[in-house]
Order: structure tokens, then sequence, then C-alpha cells
């Protein structure tokens, strides 16, 4: 089989794949607007906005500003942005599922921290430019996108890899405004989720390191992450569970034993409410299940930190 070098391989079998991007909001996604043109954002995620060319004026809050192409904003969860096309436009949006980090030394509650230490207490939108690394990290995203690649675990990792950029070509003082409109205590409420919820046995124990009444937690998690603890758990769960299943040896009783499932019918029932499919059914079409043991282990379970529609 010969193929262009921009051309998708097996593109039937990663349009099915189970992490195909094909959710109302995907993580990355890449538009071209006509001048004139009106639209509204409005989502349950912080978005990163690139404007690649053209000319648009948003309204955020009660305040109009111009964004110019060549540069980058910010746009919060929650906020209604409603945005004018002054001159034809190409835009990539990257969707910033809950927890930001940009790099192992250094993270949003670290940035947080300096900013208050700073005594900083400014919320507006502030837009940096596009340098030439940026310009080759977008470029790549609308090839791969333009040829189907609209995978969850590659957008996951162009996803973290926009936050590395950012961290080493940008600086602190810049990075401070850029983020200012998010730089708030959920950011340390978020963190203190990430790093007690798997070991934690229950939503009552994981209220208590919060140090929130269960009541209080419920609705503090609800603002947050915009669903309820219960749900948000679940789809954590299930993509270790799709991990497991996909890329390790191990069989369904040993993998049902250690998500504490009551029975062999609960976890195929948790499996096709989740993916749609039994689990052996999903393992049968993985692309890891192909592979030899060795090759597997190889296969970082970066499916850890994926979003499961």
């Amino acid at each position: 089989m010969s193929t262009t070098e921009d051309e998708l391989l097996y593109k039937d079998e990663h349009i099915n794949c189970f992490l195909y991007d094909n959710c109302n909001i995907p993580i990355i996604t890449h538009i071209d607007i006509a001048k004139g043109e009106i639209f509204q954002v409005n989502e349950d995620h912080n978005q990163v906005l690139f404007l690649l060319k053209g000319e648009v004026n948003f309204l955020y809050g009660h305040n109009y500003n111009v964004l110019e192409a060549g540069t980058f904003i910010l746009l919060p969860r929650r906020f209604k942005y409603t945005m004018n096309v002054e001159k034809n436009s190409s835009i990539v949006i990257v969707n910033v599922h809950y927890k930001i980090n940009f790099c192992d030394q250094f993270s949003l509650v670290m940035l947080h921290q300096l900013n208050k230490d700073l005594k900083n207490n400014h919320s507006v939108i502030h837009p940096l430019k596009i340098n030439k690394l940026i310009s080759i990290y977008l470029t790549n995203i609308i090839t791969t996108i333009s040829a189907g690649l609209k995978c969850k675990y590659f957008h996951e990792i162009k996803q973290r890899e926009l936050f590395y950029y950012l961290r080493a070509y940008y600086s602190k003082t810049d990075l401070i405004a850029f983020f200012a409109p998010i730089l708030n205590d959920d950011t340390n409420f978020v963190e203190l989720i990430y790093q007690n919820y798997e070991s934690a046995k229950s939503i009552i124990d994981l209220a208590s390191v919060t140090n929130y009444s269960i009541s209080g937690f419920k609705k503090r998690f609800a603002k947050v992450f915009g669903v309820t603890p219960h749900h948000w758990i679940e789809k954590e769960k299930a993509k270790k569970i799709h991990y497991d299943i996909n890329c390790t040896q191990k069989t369904f009783k040993e993998i049902s034993s250690k998500y504490n499932f009551y029975s062999p019918s609960h976890f195929n029932r948790f499996c096709k409410k989740m993916y749609g499919m039994p689990p052996a059914m999903l393992r049968k079409h993985s692309i890891c299940s192909i592979l030899s043991d060795e090759q597997s282990k190889i296969i970082p379970p970066l499916i850890n930190n994926l979003s499961v529609s």
C-alpha cells in the first residue's frame, strides 16, 4: 500500500476508534470564518484561541476587544463571548480540560501564588504574540486535523505540549497577565482533587481533604468542574480501565477486582455504558492487541490523562 506523506494510514480504523475526538467540544478545533460572520462561544472549559490571520472584535463582559492576526488569548470558562469577524479569519481553539501544568517544576498553582505575592488584582483579557515555535506548532495541528487525525490521545499530548512552550518561551510576567482571568482559589481546589481522588475511598473522604462539608463540596465541585463528583470520578476511572483492557495483559477478572466491581456482569455493564461495547470486544478491536507483550509495555499510559466523552 502506497500513501502520500500527509495521508492518514488506516483511516477507517482511526475514525471508528473509541478515542476519536468527535464530541461536540473537541479538544482542538481549526475553523475558517468569513468576514461579517458573528459567532458566540459559551463553553464549560477554558479555551486558548489563536488568530492566525484576519481580525476579530469580541465582547467580553462589558468590554469590546480587538484581536489581531498573530496573537492568542485565554477565554475563561463559563463566560459568553460574542465575536464579530472583521476580516476573513483562521482560528485554532484549544480546549483546556481542568488541570493546567506547564511542567513538573512549575504549575498553575505556583503561578497563582506568584501573582498573589506580587499583589496583582487584574483579570482582563491579555493577548500574547504567536512566536515562531508556536506558529510551527499551529501549522502541525492544522495539517493533522485536515488529514483526519483527531485522536484524543494525540490532542491531549498537543495540549500538554502547548503549555511546555508557554513555560519555556514566555516570561512569568506574561504568563501571569495571560492567565489572570483564571488565577483564583479554584486553581488550588482543582490541584487538591487531582492529588487525592484516586486514594479517596468515597466522595465523603474526598470532601474531607478539601475541608468542605459533603453538600458544600458537591456545590463547589459542580461549579469548578461543571459535573457532579460521581460523574467526574467515573470518567477518570473509565480512562484507566480503558488502558488496562487495551494495553496490558491483565485478565478481565484482575481488572474488575482492581477497580472494585462486585461481579463480571457489573464490569460488563460499566464497559457498555462508557465505551459502547463489552470488554472482550473492546480488547479485540484495540491496536494494542496486535502488539507483542514487550511492545505494549513501551506504550506510555497517557490514556490516564484523556477526557472521556
